[in-house]
């Protein structure tokens, strides 16, 4: 298990390196998964986990909220 901005990056293997990411503090599991083919290995699904991640934080306006 790799920890990334906040996320866990599960990997399993498969026929495929595949992912599955949970937001670590609330334990929700992002809707999509990073995937690589066998022969290219563990670290671009980790990688390409990682740019899923950058994607779904920096496109949540957290400072745009607060408490009412």
């Amino acid at each position: 298990m790799e920890n990334y901005r906040g996320h866990s990056i599960q990997v399993t293997r498969t026929r495929f390196w595949d992912t599955v990411i949970v937001e670590a503090k609330t334990g929700i599991v992002l809707p999509t998964k990073a995937t690589a083919q066998f022969d290219e290995g563990r670290s671009i699904a980790i990688a390409r986990a990682c740019e899923l991640i950058d994607i779904y934080v920096d496109a949540v306006p957290v400072a745009g909220y607060r408490a009412a």
